[in-house]
């Protein structure tokens, strides 16, 4: 007999789970028993042969996510630090010609062509004044821009754009001129 039906003791009459009292004889039913406090779910019945491939592949494309993620995570702390220093100082982003620049004469003489190379950002790039992530936002370089970078240090570059030293960008967000 199913969950949902229970029979009578005295007639053997079958009646719906949630009857209260026999419908042949007229006999009440005993209270339904509460469920255990302790007891856990059954997750085999909702795990049906259906729907545990489409569980499983969900689990396969998370875990292929994170580890992909995980793999790209200097580019990913680079992209995360632009959008963050854009996000809290946009006004630096795009004025550009109201920051404090280095000397732009002593950079002319220390970054000639032959000095250094020619590099394209990989995405929004933030130039330090010193060669750290908490240092100062001198500018702020587009997807896409060619600057002259020489003097790697501790991962960073000093860049000069159109001859005019910037400051320093993480060598994560530079790739060779094609």
């Amino acid at each position: 007999m199913g969950g949902s039906y229970r029979q009578c003791t005295e007639c053997g009459k079958r009646a719906l789970s949630i009857a209260t009292r026999c419908p042949g004889c007229g006999r009440e039913f005993p209270a339904p028993s509460a469920p255990e406090a302790g007891r856990t779910l059954d997750l085999k019945r909702f795990l049906t042969p259906r729907v545990t491939p489409w569980i499983l592949t969900a689990v396969a494309v998370l875990a292929v996510a994170i580890l992909v993620r995980t793999a790209r995570l200097p580019e990913a702390q680079s992209w995360t630090t632009a959008a963050d220093s854009l996000a809290s100082s946009s006004e630096v982003a795009y004025a550009m010609g109201a920051t404090a620049r280095l000397d732009s004469a002593s950079a002319a003489a220390s970054l000639g062509e032959s000095a250094g190379e020619l590099l394209v950002t990989r995405d929004w790039t933030n130039v330090r004044k010193s060669r750290s992530t908490r240092a100062d936002l001198e500018a702020v370089l587009m997807p896409g821009d060619t600057v002259l970078a020489d003097s790697l240090g501790h991962g960073w570059y000093r860049v000069a754009l159109d001859g005019e030293v910037l400051g320093y960008a993480h060598r994560s967000t530079l790739k060779p001129a094609s």
